[in-house]
């Protein structure tokens, strides 16, 4: 074993350097899994940590819950903060924006105004792009 070798993995060399019957250098190389260290946590340890990434998951969803409450008019801070009612609101008024864009562009259109392809919504795109991270 070569101290040079990476901790994950080590490339073992047998017969290097000998000829093959054709005259070539017969290598063979396998590869072996070196054990990394682990440490072992406790139950306790383990326990806190769960929780402690619980606790996280839970506040960057109030926190985007937040964002949506902040995002719709018809929904206050004083008002029932059930994710099912910020859910409700925000798609509703949702709706009412592209109901709103449909006849806005409308009313362009009999104007005889050009509304560029970009600023009309077509839903999602399902190629992700849609989703924010």
């Amino acid at each position: 074993m070569s101290l040079s070798a990476s901790p994950k993995e080590e490339l073992i060399s047998s017969d290097a350097g000998t000829e093959n019957n054709d005259g070539g250098n017969n290598i063979s190389t396998t590869k072996r899994k070196k054990k990394t260290k682990s440490t072992n946590l406790s139950d306790e340890q383990k326990k806190a940590h769960h929780i402690a990434s619980e606790q996280k998951r839970r506040e960057n969803i109030r926190a985007e819950f937040d964002k949506l409450v902040s995002l719709t008019p018809n929904l206050t801070e004083q008002e029932n903060r059930s994710e099912l009612n910020i859910l409700t609101k925000s798609a509703d008024y949702i709706d009412q924006l592209k109901e709103e864009n449909i006849k806005l562009i409308e009313l362009c259109r009999a104007k005889g105004i050009e509304v560029p392809e970009e600023l009309i919504y077509k839903g999602p795109q399902n190629d992700g792009s849609d989703i924010a991270t």
